[in-house]
């Protein structure tokens, strides 16, 4: 060991410095494996818990501090390093009331979020994973989990994990080593006195051992797989094919395989698809909204096409004036409340369509203020605001949207009959060979209900609730011919297409006009990053409308289907079959009955209420409990730091009686069962003096051992005196020794 100060420094704890540099490596893997994952976190939860690992393991290279302060130590500057990268300033606010003060620790504290949630999970897993590996056995079990981790999900994935694999090996065998020779220092110190000073005598040896393995898996030739991995296999096994991923035996490349997004093919729906996070365009909308795109009317069993109507509509040139209707649709009943959006396009695509809310009343500005509108038409049987350029598709442009009020009590007195009206053929149309299970099956979730509303209500819940929603369905199962009978009784699960285009044709069975329509889901909303800004707790100061305006980013990955059914009176009505999704619907304002004073009522007898006064709910009594365990808890924490506390300890340590005797006994017993696997048996018939004695004459080299060992053994099992805590390490080192002489 160097004499200088810092060489002494520097070697001090080298166990622990090393096992903390490991440990964060070993974390940092699963960091590259969400990496690896679509949309798992953004790029910034990434940094933010990278560099988490670095500070934590950091702070392991301070000398002379305990695990308390350098927890306390740890906290403070993950706090601290968020706060400096995302801008931390104060925000004052006069507080008077509870509402206030949590507004105030919302706008303060909350300025770290999301974030500081990642960190400080990383932080509790990393202290965890220290904890780990303070045992050989802990040790063992967190490679072996962690590796059937990375193996399963890159066996079930498209993700590439094995040198995930080989860095966590590397890492467990690194930190068992480490854990050697933590323990030989502890047990042994007059031997591990003499290997440090002399450290290369076994830092070469074993950096050469791993250097010569690690170039031997670099440089060794690629060989393709023996076996195929269990994904691929049980793929195969069920008749699916198999894209080639380098991971497994291609079979087949899969054609429906695709990203997500608004271009993907009606015409025969099904298969899987990836999801794809590129935005798509920026809308600044007055309200939430969904944004339709086109409608459909033709189902030929696979999928949907233009029918023989769609493609011989009349299309209208616009202008700054509002849109036809079409003459056929009764909108008489229906009342709407305007939305203003302004849509600003991110990617140079043409699009067959203009988004917007439903339904655009007029245009008002294209590329603000140029108003190329000459390649704009009108559908007014659609609704669709279509481009027929091929080029030069609107950078930005601006709508007037009229969305509908749900009036569920008068949308329930809706009972007009479509069945023999030709104009409505079109909507009410399923495939000849469609099977009577679905017709049954829509006959079995309306059964209960007596209008046609709440008959599209139970189907659109029906499937909400009973299928589960994938991006990659399960097509194994697939038998039938027919999309729709495929999902609703042998898949069982899909995404959008599945649900949209079941409920479509489940209502047409039942006379509901119905059609289905394509575009984006709502997208990401900047009232989120307001509410990250505020955080948690400063979602309790002011309400927060998730429906209100905001800008709404809209990406590939929200590209979505859902249907539309006609109501006499109200026109096309939109409806969410999809599990998870839910429409921004808009509803009348509730607005609630006035209270008519009786004659009993004595106005001036009322109790005053003072303005700041607030009532204490659940929330009031969940902080204060919280409040309550923060306090008790630092208590704790000072008491059990303090002088009193280690005398205290110390007076129990010394009332404690350690029996010596007992140890020497339950070693000796434990060298005993330990030596029958290296062929040093003792038999029934000869007491442990006698089977010692014959082990000596077999295995001359261990007799000066078992000889003082024997006696120790004897003295503490048999003697009335009391052995000490030097003759119990005497027999520690001996039983050591015999166990690692025995062959």
């Amino acid at each position: 060991m160097p004499n200088t100060w810092w060489g002494r420094l520097l070697l001090k704890d080298w166990t622990l410095r090393v096992s903390t540099i490991l440990v964060a490596i070993f974390l940092y893997q699963f960091v590259i494996w969400i990496m690896k994952e679509d949309g798992l976190w953004l790029a910034e939860t990434v940094s933010y818990v990278t560099w988490t690992l670095v500070l934590l393991a950091a702070t392991y290279f301070i000398p002379h501090m305990k695990s308390g302060w350098r927890a306390c130590l740890q906290f403070v500057l993950i706090i601290f390093f968020h706060g400096l990268g995302m801008g931390y300033h104060w925000i004052g606010v006069h507080v008077t009331t509870w509402k206030e003060a949590l507004r105030l620790i919302g706008l303060n504290a909350g300025q770290l979020e999301p974030y500081i949630w990642f960190s400080l999970s990383a932080w509790i897993i990393y202290l965890f994973v220290m904890w780990s590996i303070q045992s050989r056995f802990r040790i063992v079990v967190l490679i072996f989990v962690s590796i059937l981790f990375f193996a399963v999900r890159d066996s079930f994935s498209l993700i590439f994990l094995w040198p995930q694999v080989a860095m966590i090996l590397l890492c467990g065998f690194l930190l068992l080593i480490v854990r050697h020779f933590s323990q030989l220092k502890r047990r042994a110190p007059v031997v591990w006195e003499t290997i440090s000073d002399y450290p290369s005598s076994f830092t070469v040896p074993i950096l050469i051992v791993v250097g010569v393995i690690a170039l031997a898996g670099i440089f060794a030739p690629t060989v393709n797989p023996i076996l195929t991995d269990p994904y691929t296999a049980w793929k195969v096994g069920h008749g699916e094919t198999v894209p080639l991923l380098g991971k497994g035996v291609s079979i087949a490349s899969s054609t429906a395989d695709a990203s997500s997004g608004y271009s993907r093919d009606d015409s025969s729906l099904g298969g899987g698809f990836r999801y794809d996070y590129t935005p798509v365009m920026t809308v600044e909308s007055s309200k939430r909204t969904y944004f339709r795109g086109e409608t459909r009317s033709l189902y030929n069993g696979k999928g949907w096409v233009l029918g023989p109507t769609e493609k011989k509509l009349p299309l209208y040139r616009v202008n700054a004036n509002p849109l036809p209707l079409d003459p056929r649709f009764d909108i008489s009943l229906l009342k709407t409340k305007e939305v203003t959006q302004h849509v600003e396009m991110n990617r140079d695509e043409v699009f067959p369509v203009l988004f917007g809310g439903y339904a655009i009343q007029r245009i008002a500005d294209v590329n603000t203020g140029e108003n190329p509108i000459q390649r704009i038409v009108w559908s007014p049987r659609q609704s669709e605001l279509r481009y027929a350029g091929r080029t030069g598709y609107p950078k930005d442009y601006s709508i007037v949207v009229q969305e509908p009020i749900l009036e569920e009590d008068q949308l329930r007195k809706v009972t007009a009959d479509y069945a023999n009206q030709p104009d409505w053929a079109e909507y009410l149309e399923v495939p000849t060979d469609l099977p009577e299970r679905v017709k049954q099956l829509a006959l079995d979730i309306t059964k209960n209900a007596t209008n046609p509303y709440d008959k599209a209500k139970a189907i659109e819940t029906y499937l909400s609730e009973h299928f589960p929603y994938t991006n990659t369905p399960d097509e194994s199962k697939a038998k039938s011919k027919d999309f729709v009978d495929r999902f609703l009784f042998e898949v069982k699960q899909g995404y959008c297409d599945y649900y949209s285009t079941a409920m479509a044709v489940l209502t047409r069975t039942i006379g509901l006009p119905t059609r289905w329509v394509k575009g984006y889901s709502s997208g990401t909303s900047s009232v989120n990053d307001e509410i990250r800004n505020q955080g948690i707790l400063g979602q309790f100061g002011a309400s927060v409308d998730l429906d209100g305006a905001a800008t709404y980013t809209v990406r590939n990955s929200d590209a979505h289907s859902w249907v539309e059914v006609y109501f006499e009176g109200f026109g096309w009505i939109s409806f969410e079959p999809t599990s998870g999704f839910k429409l921004p619907n808009v509803f009348p304002e509730a607005t609630p009955p006035p209270v008519e004073p009786t004659p009993d009522t004595d106005v001036s007898t009322l109790p005053d209420v003072p303005a700041g006064t607030t009532s204490h709910t659940w929330l009031w009594l969940t902080l204060s409990t919280v409040a309550a365990l923060g306090i008790v808890s630092g208590a704790l924490f000072f008491l059990m730091r303090s002088e009193a506390w280690r005398n205290w300890r110390d007076r129990r340590k010394k009332l404690q009686v350690v029996n010596f005797n007992q140890k020497i006994i339950v070693d000796f017993e434990k060298m005993l069962r330990a030596s029958r696997r290296k062929g040093y048996t003792r038999y029934e018939h000869e007491t442990v003096r006698e089977a010692t004695t014959r082990w000596s004459a077999q295995s001359k080299w261990l007799k000066k051992e078992l000889d003082a060992l024997i006696e120790l053994f004897e003295r503490a099992k048999y003697s009335q005196l009391a052995v000490t805590e030097v003759d119990y390490q005497q027999a520690s080192q001996l039983i050591m020794r015999v166990k690692e002489q025995m062959k």
